[in-house]
C-alpha cells in the first residue's frame, strides 16, 4: 500500500473531514476520495463512516490511519532534521524532565540554554519518572532528570548525581502546625493528605512514608494528583491538608503560595535528583554537554 495513501487517511481520519482534509493536503476532493476507494480496495471493506458531522474511521481504517500517522511523524522528523542541518545544528538530545521539576527549577534552566544555545537541538519531554524510565528502556529519550534513587535496579542505564534534596511535609502557611516547632507524625494523623504523583518515582513514595512515620491507617484523601502541582499548594493553602513534597523545589513556591514547610521531629527520606542515561549513550557529545550545563547551574542556584 503506498504510504503517502495512509498518510492522506490519517488526515482525513485526524480532521474528520474529506473537504478539509483536501484543503491541507492541497489536493481536489474528488482526488483525494479516488485515493480513499483505492484504500478500501486494498483492504477490502470501508475504512471511513460517513456521518452527519463528518467522517469517522472504521476499525481497520483507525488501524491505517495510525500507520498513516506513523510515517507522517516520521516525515516530519526528517524535515525539522533537515531544517537543524541548515541551521548548523548537528545533532538532538531527546530529554525528558519530571513534573515537579518542570514546574519549579529547570525552566530557568532551560532560559539560560536559550541564551547560550549548544550546537545541538534539545527536544523536551516532560512525565512522571516512571514513564520517563520506560522511554530510556525503550530509546524514545537520551536522558532524564528525574530522582536519583528510585525503587528498583534499572540493567543499561546509568545515573549521575545532580543535586541533593530531601522530602518535607508542606501545609497551609496559616496552619498551626506551619508555627510549631519539634512536630511528631502523630499530629498530622487527622490531615487530609495529598498524595503527589510528580514525586512518586515508581512506587507510591507517600504509602511508604506514612507507613515509616507510624501511621499506617491513614490514607491520602487525594491518592494521586499529577501534573499541575499547583493545585496541591492551592489545596493546602485553603483546607487542612499536608502533602510530602521535595523540600528545595517546593521552596521556589513559597512566593506564589503561602505554604510552608513542617518541623518534623524525624527525618524523611532524601530525594536526589540524577541525570539518568543509558550506558551506551552517556559519553556522547551532547551528554557530556549538557550534563556539565545542568552541574554548572546547579552549582549556582542550589545551595
Amino acid at each position: 500500500m503506498d504510504p503517502k495513501h495512509l498518510m492522506q487517511l490519517a488526515v482525513i481520519v485526524e480532521l474528520g473531514s474529506v473537504t478539509k482534509a483536501a484543503q491541507k493536503l492541497n489536493v481536489t476532493q474528488p482526488t483525494l476520495s479516488r485515493i480513499v476507494k483505492i484504500i478500501e480496495d486494498r483492504a477490502g471493506g470501508a475504512v471511513l463512516r460517513r456521518g452527519r458531522y463528518g467522517v469517522t474511521a472504521t476499525d481497520i481504517g483507525q488501524r491505517l490511519a495510525e500507520e498513516g500517522r506513523t510515517i507522517l511523524r516520521g516525515s516530519e522528523r526528517a524535515q525539522v532534521a533537515i531544517q537543524e542541518w541548515k541551521n548548523g545544528l548537528v545533532g538532538e538530545l531527546r530529554v525528558g524532565v519530571g513534573p515537579m521539576l518542570a514546574a519549579t527549577i529547570m525552566g530557568d534552566f532551560f532560559v539560560e540554554t536559550v541564551e547560550d544555545p549548544p550546537s545541538y537541538s534539545l527536544k523536551l519531554h516532560c512525565e512522571i519518572a516512571a514513564r520517563l524510565v520506560e522511554r530510556l528502556k525503550n530509546d524514545d529519550l537520551d536522558v532524564a532528570i528525574i530522582p536519583f534513587e528510585l525503587n528498583r535496579k534499572d540493567d543499561g542505564l546509568h545515573r549521575e548525581k545532580l543535586f541533593k534534596e530531601h522530602l518535607s511535609i508542606f501545609v497551609g502557611e496559616d496552619d498551626p502546625l506551619a508555627r510549631k516547632t519539634n512536630v511528631s507524625p502523630q499530629e498530622l494523623a487527622d490531615y487530609n493528605w495529598i498524595s503527589v504523583g510528580a514525586i512518586s518515582g515508581l512506587f507510591d513514595t507517600t504509602r511508604e512514608t506514612l507507613n515509616w512515620l507510624g501511621l499506617p491507617d491513614v490514607l491520602p484523601r487525594i491518592l494521586e494528583n499529577t501534573g499541575d502541582v499547583t493545585m496541591t499548594f492551592r489545596m493546602l493553602e485553603k483546607t487542612k491538608s499536608c502533602s510530602m513534597l521535595p523540600f528545595r523545589m517546593a521552596g521556589t513556591f513559597q512566593e506564589r503560595f503561602r505554604v510552608a514547610p513542617v518541623d518534623l521531629n524525624v527525618e524523611l527520606p532524601s530525594r536526589n535528583i540524577g541525570l539518568w542515561s543509558t550506558t551506551a549513550g552517556r559519553d556522547r557529545l551532547e551528554v557530556v554537554d549538557f550534563l556539565e550545563r545542568l552541574h554548572v547551574y546547579f552549582s549556582k542556584t542550589i545551595t
